[in-house]
């Protein structure tokens, strides 16, 4: 007698649910970011955004990151504690990753920063890679970060941009143009890869007027790419 082949429905997996929180106070910022997470991850995953309660507006400096720090733990411990439903990662929307430590210590699921999850998703598509910024005290503060995760001889450059984060928020075609001539300049620096790092850059690949030929890595869409995978890697 033949087998006679299994056709049953495979049960439907059920959406992640992501908490993604913004270490800067800025709200409007933080709608994009939910938009974006929302339209990139789809039915995959749903998505809760927050704004912490008290910070900066946008983090630029170490004393500014230390504020958000400990903004984003309370913040954190505030939404798990409320949730109706468990949470299965969490993303920290800020490249310098504020307070990722002690969040890790408090939660018991994945917990992805920007920074770490796009240098990691570099160095598997190049050899060198590049950070592009906005913020004149954020190379010494991303170097400090580079030394701690043990990369640093991958890393062919950071470069800041002039200006306010927040300005470049509104992806004007002059903030575009900066943004397309640094990836060039990083290019040229070496890099074989680069990253366009930070919340306010977050979303600005579509709309340049033209990226050199290396894969260019959004920092905030390979936090919610490395979020998702580790949430369903620990689904039960």
């Amino acid at each position: 007698m033949s087998a006679v082949p299994d056709t049953a429905t495979p049960p439907a997996v059920a959406p992640r649910r992501l908490l993604v929180v913004n270490g800067n106070t800025t709200a409007d910022l933080t709608a994009s970011l939910a938009g974006q997470a929302r339209a990139f991850l789809g039915e995959a995953a749903q998505v809760h955004a927050v704004t912490v309660g008290f910070g900066p507006a946008y983090i630029a400096s170490r004393a500014e990151a230390a504020i958000s720090a400990h903004a984003v733990l309370e913040t954190v411990e505030r939404q798990f504690a409320q949730a109706a439903q468990p949470f299965h990662a969490c993303v920290l929307a800020c490249f310098g990753e504020p307070g990722i430590g002690a969040v890790r210590e408090r939660v018991d699921v994945p917990v992805v920063g920007m920074a770490e999850a796009s240098i990691m998703s570099a160095m598997q598509r190049g050899d060198r890679y590049a950070i592009v910024t906005v913020g004149q005290r954020w190379p010494a503060m991303l170097r400090e970060q580079i030394r701690q995760l043990g990369v640093e001889a991958r890393c062919a450059g950071i470069l800041a941009l002039p200006g306010h984060a927040l300005d470049y928020a509104s992806r004007t075609p002059q903030s575009a143009q900066r943004v397309s001539q640094a990836l060039d300049a990083a290019v040229e620096q070496g890099a074989d890869v680069v990253i366009v790092a930070g919340a306010a850059l977050a979303g600005y690949l579509p709309g340049l007027p033209r990226q050199p030929q290396v894969p260019i890595i959004d920092s905030y869409r390979a936090a919610l790419a490395q979020a998702l995978a580790l949430a369903s890697l620990e689904r039960k």
